[in-house]
C-alpha cells in the first residue's frame, strides 16, 4: 500500500471477486452520479480479512429522472433492485432517508446499498473523497479519519471497532489524529 498523497492510496493487490463486483457497479454508477464508498468495504479494500454482504455507497440527492437513468443502466447491465422494481417506490425509499440495494440478478448477495446523503458528514465524505487505486481502477471512499471516527463513535459494534483498528494500523503515520478526535467530538453531539 502506498499513500501517494492525502487524496490517493495505491494498492498493490490482486483484484478479488468482491473488488470486481464493486468496480463493475461503480463504472455504471459514476456515469450518472457522484459517489463515495463507506463502511466495511473500505477496511476490506485496505486488507482487512472479513466477509461482507453489502457495499455501502452514499450519493448526493438526485431527482427522479436522474435515478431513472441510473436504474435503467443498471438493469440493462444485469442488476436488479432488491427493494422494488417500481421507480416511484425506489425514489420514495431514498427520499425517506432509507437505502436501496442492487445485486446481479438473480443473486441477493453481494449487493450494493445506496443511500442519499442525509447529513453534514455524508456531504463532507462526498466533497472530500480519497481515491483508492487498484490496478487501473479507482474507487472513491470517504477519507479514513471520518471512517474511523464514525465506526468508533457511532457504530461501536465489534466488527466496526475491528475495522477502525485495522484502518488505524494500515494507515499509521498517515492519519490526522486530531481530525479523528474532532469528528468524534462532533458526532457525540448528534441526536
Amino acid at each position: 500500500m502506498e499513500f501517494v498523497n492525502k487524496n490517493t492510496i495505491k494498492l498493490d493487490k490482486e483484484i478479488n471477486e468482491l473488488d470486481k463486483f464493486v468496480i463493475r457497479f461503480i463504472k455504471i454508477l459514476e456515469k450518472h452520479v457522484n459517489y463515495v464508498v463507506v463502511s466495511g468495504y473500505v477496511a476490506i479494500l485496505l486488507g482487512r480479512d472479513r466477509a461482507t454482504e453489502d457495499i455501502d455507497i452514499i450519493t448526493p440527492k438526485t431527482d427522479k429522472n436522474g435515478l431513472k437513468l441510473l436504474y435503467d443502466d443498471l438493469t440493462k447491465n444485469g442488476y436488479w433492485c432488491l427493494n422494488s422494481s417500481d421507480l416511484d417506490d425506489i425514489y420514495e425509499i431514498l427520499r425517506s432517508k432509507h437505502s436501496i440495494r442492487f445485486a446481479i440478478e438473480p443473486n441477493i448477495s453481494p449487493n450494493v446499498e445506496i443511500k442519499f446523503s442525509k447529513d453534514f458528514y455524508d456531504d463532507i465524505a462526498l466533497k472530500n473523497p480519497i481515491t483508492v487505486k487498484i490496478g487501473n481502477n479507482g474507487i472513491k471512499t470517504s477519507f479514513l479519519e471520518l471512517q474511523i471516527a464514525y465506526k468508533e463513535e457511532v457504530l461501536k459494534n465489534n466488527k466496526d471497532l475491528e475495522d477502525a483498528r485495522h484502518i488505524r494500523l494500515v494507515a499509521k503515520g498517515h492519519l490526522n489524529k486530531s481530525l479523528i478526535n474532532e469528528y468524534k467530538k462532533e458526532l457525540r453531539k448528534k441526536p
